[in-house]
C-alpha cells in the first residue's frame, strides 16, 4: 500500500503525542534518501524516527531496526545536525489530507535563542522529498533532493528559495467534503471510469488500493462503471468511507498487514477485507506505527533477499557452467581414450605377423584373429613392424592410464556438479537473508566465493530446519542448506528415524521423527510417508513436476564418505516412492508452516 493520506493521518494521530517534547540526540543518514532522528522521550525512552524520501519506499515511522551508517555523514545530514540536534519536537501534523507532514522542531540558533525549524516531508513517489524550512520567512535552508526550474516549472527546491507546496490536484478533502460535492465530481469522471478509480480521482490522500478497499468493504464492485451507479452506490460509498476516516480521525484504529508466502502485500489502519481468501494471512497490530514498521522492514528485507539470491546464484551458475563444460571435454577425452584401447590388439597382431611386413610399409592388412575379419593397420614407414607394434602398445598403456584418471576426474567433477546444483536449489528456496548468508558462508569455506571482508566477527545466528507436523502427528524436518542437511541427517536424527531425498535429483534432506516403537518400514504411517515424500519433492529441483521419485530409508543406512562436500551422503537398503510436489499435502503443510513463520506480534 502506498504511504497515502489515510496512513499519514493515522500515524500523526499516534506520533504527535508520543514524540511531543522529544529531544533530538543525533541525526543519521544511512541511505541517500533516508534520515533517522534518534530521539529521547519521557515515556518511551530512546526511539529512532525514520524519514525516507525514497522514490519507492517513502515513509515515516518509528524504526525498530538499527541501520548501518556511512563513516562520513553526507552534507545534508551534517546541516541537519547543525540546526536540529539538541532541539525538541513541538508538533507532527499532516497538511490537510495530503501526503505531506510538517515536523516543527524548536532548537537553539547561532545566537543561542530558541527558534522553530520545520522539516517538511513530502511522500509523493519519485517526487518525495525532505526539506528544511525556516517558518519565519518560509525560506528553504536545504533539502535532501535539490532541483531548479530545469526539472520543475512549478517550483524550485534550492537553499534560499521560498518554499512552495507541490501543485494542487483539485481534489476534495475526504473529511470535509459534502455529499453533494462528492456526487457532482463523481459524475464528472467519465462513463469509462470505474467506481474505485473515480473515488480515487475525487478525494485527496486516497490511494488506488484504499479506494478499491472502500468499495469492497461497502459491498460494492470496485470495477463497476461509474455511469451505472446511482444514489444507492454513491451514498453507500460516501458514508462508509466517511465513517472509516472519522474513526481514524478519532484514533480508533485497527491496523493490519496482509502477507502471502511470507511476502508483505498491504497494510492499513483499518481492516482489509478484499484480501481475506485462502493464501493470505492477516496480522493485527496494536498501532499503525508497528504495522508500518513491520511492513516496510519486511518488504525491504524481501528485496534484499532477492538481491542476495540473484547475486549468489549468478556466481554459482558461472561455476556450474564451467563444470559442465569441463565434464563435456572430459567425456570427449574418455571416448578418445577408449577408442585407442584397440591398439593393444593391433600391437599383438603386428607382433604375430611381423614376418609378413618390413620397414617402409605404410599399412598392414592382417586377418583379425579376434574378430575373424581383415583389418588395415597404419604403419610408420620409418620403423619396423615390431617397432610399430611397440608404439601401439605404448599408446594403449597411456590410454588405459588416461581412462583410469579421466574416470576419477569425471567422478570428482560430477560430484561438484551435483553439489552446485543442490546449492542453486537451496538458494532458490531460501526465505530470509540470514539463510542465504549461511549458504554463502558454506561456499566461502568450500572456496567457491570470496570471503566477506566486512562480515561481523561474531558467528551467524544459525537457522533451524523447517518443521512440519504430519496428519498423523509426526514431526517432519526439512533442511535449509547443506551444512544444516549434514547436521540434520547425521547428528540430529536418530538411527530409527526415516530419511528421504529426491532420487538422483538435487534437493534437501527430509527426516520423519519416528517413535522408538517403530522398527519396521511397514509400521511407518502411510499418510506421513506420503506427506514427507511430497515435501522432499517440493524442496528439490523437480518441484514443478507432477511426479518425482523420492528415495527413503532409515537414518541408520545413511552415511557420509570421507572428504565429501557438505550435504553429500550415500545410502543403501532404500525404497522409492513417487511423490507429487504440487499435491494438497504440500499446500496444507506450507500454509501451516507459513503461519508459524510469520512475524510474531
Amino acid at each position: 500500500m502506498p504511504f497515502d493520506g489515510i496512513t499519514i493521518r493515522a500515524l500523526c494521530q499516534e506520533l504527535n503525542p508520543l514524540l511531543n517534547g522529544a529531544r533530538i540526540d543525533k541525526i543519521f543518514q544511512p541511505e541517500k534518501d533516508d534520515l533517522v532522528l534518534s530521539v529521547r522521550t519521557v515515556k518511551s525512552g530512546s526511539l529512532r524516527l525514520m524519514l525516507s524520501a525514497n522514490s519507492r519506499w517513502a515513509r515515516l515511522h518509528i524504526d525498530s531496526i538499527k541501520k548501518p551508517n556511512p563513516t562520513k555523514p553526507p552534507a545534508f545530514c551534517m546541516l541537519l545536525r547543525k540546526y536540529l540536534e539538541g532541539g525538541k519536537i513541538q508538533e507532527i501534523k499532516q497538511v490537510d489530507f495530503e501526503r505531506i507532514i510538517h515536523i516543527d522542531i524548536e532548537a537553539l540558533d547561532d545566537f543561542r535563542e530558541w527558534k522553530i525549524k520545520r522539516l517538511i516531508c513530502e511522500f509523493m513517489g519519485r517526487h518525495s522529498n525532505i526539506i528544511l524550512v525556516n517558518p519565519e520567512n518560509n525560506l528553504i535552508i536545504d533539502a535532501i533532493k535539490k532541483y531548479g526550474h530545469d526539472r520543475s516549472s512549478h517550483r524550485e527546491v534550492l537553499p534560499g528559495k521560498e518554499y512552495v507546496s507541490p501543485p494542487q490536484q483539485g481534489k476534495l478533502n475526504p473529511l470535509q467534503a459534502s455529499y453533494e460535492d462528492f456526487v457532482q465530481l463523481m459524475w464528472k469522471q467519465g462513463s469509462n471510469n470505474t467506481l474505485a478509480n473515480s473515488f480515487f480521482q475525487v478525494f485527496s490522500g486516497i490511494s488506488p488500493f484504499s479506494s478499491g478497499e472502500f468499495c469492497w468493504s461497502a459491498g460494492l464492485d470496485p470495477l463497476l462503471p461509474v455511469d451505472q451507479c446511482g444514489e444507492l452506490e454513491f451514498s453507500r460509498l460516501f458514508h462508509h468511507s466517511r465513517t472509516v476516516l472519522q474513526n481514524i480521525e478519532q484514533a480508533k484504529l485497527h491496523p493490519v498487514a496482509i502477507y502471502s508466502n511470507l511476502q508483505p502485500l498491504e497494510f492499513a489502519p483499518y481492516p482489509i477485507l478484499s484480501l481475506n481468501e485462502s493464501g493470505y494471512k492477516s496480522l493485527n497490530f496494536s498501532s499503525i506505527n508497528e504495522a508500518c514498521d513491520r511492513y516496510y522492514n519486511d518488504s525491504l528485507k524481501m528485496i534484499r533477499l532477492e538481491s542476495m539470491k540473484v547475486n549468489l546464484s549468478r556466481n554459482i551458475k558461472i561455476r556450474l557452467d564451467k563444470a559442465y563444460k569441463k565434464h563435456f571435454f572430459q567425456e570427449g577425452d574418455l571416448a578418445k581414450a577408449y577408442e585407442k584401447l584397440k591398439y593393444k590388439e593391433w600391437g599383438e597382431m603386428l607382433t604375430a605377423y611381423a614376418f609378413k611386413f618390413q620397414k617402409g610399409d605404410k599399412t598392414a592388412i592382417i586377418e583379425d584373429f579376434y574378430q575373424g575379419e581383415e583389418v588395415e593397420i597404419p604403419l610408420d614407414p620409418r620403423y619396423t613392424p615390431i617397432q610399430n607394434a611397440q608404439k601401439y602398445f605404448k599408446i594403449y598403456n597411456k590410454s588405459r592410464n588416461a581412462i583410469r584418471h579421466l574416470k576419477q576426474l569425471l567422478a570428482s567433477n560430477q560430484e561438484e556438479i551435483d553439489y552446485l546444483e543442490s546449492i542453486i536449489v537451496l538458494i532458490a528456496q531460501a526465505e530470509t537473508p540470514e539463510i542465504v548468508e549461511e549458504i554463502r558462508e558454506e561456499l566461502e569455506k568450500q572456496g567457491y566465493v570470496k570471503e566477506h571482508t566486512q562480515r561481523a566477527r561474531k558467528e551467524l545466528l544459525k537457522s533451524q530446519p523447517r518443521r512440519f507436523l504430519s496428519s498423523d502427528g509426526l514431526e517432519i524436518l526439512v533442511g535449509r542448506n547443506n551444512q544444516q542437511n549434514d547436521f540434520l541427517s547425521l547428528k540430529q536424527a536418530e538411527r530409527q528415524d526415516l530419511w528421504l531425498h529426491s532420487s538422483k535429483i538435487p534437493g534437501t534432506h527430509v527426516i520423519i521423527k519416528l517413535p522408538k516403537m517403530i522398527s519396521s518400514i511397514n509400521d511407518v504411517p502411510d499418510h506421513s510417508l506420503e506427506e514427507a515424500a511430497d515435501l522432499a519433492a517440493y524442496f528439490s529441483k523437480a518441484k514443478e513436476a507432477d511426479k518425482v521419485p523420492v528415495d527413503y530409508t532409515f537414518r541408520s543406512n545413511v552415511r557420509k564418505p570421507s572428504g565429501a562436500k557438505p550435504g553429500m551422503v550415500i545410502y543403501d537398503n532404500y525404497w522409492t516412492i513417487i511423490a507429487n510436489p504440487r499435491s494438497e499435502n504440500v499446500s496444507r503443510l506450507l500454509a501451516e508452516n507459513e503461519f508459524q513463520s510469520l512475524p510474531k506480534i
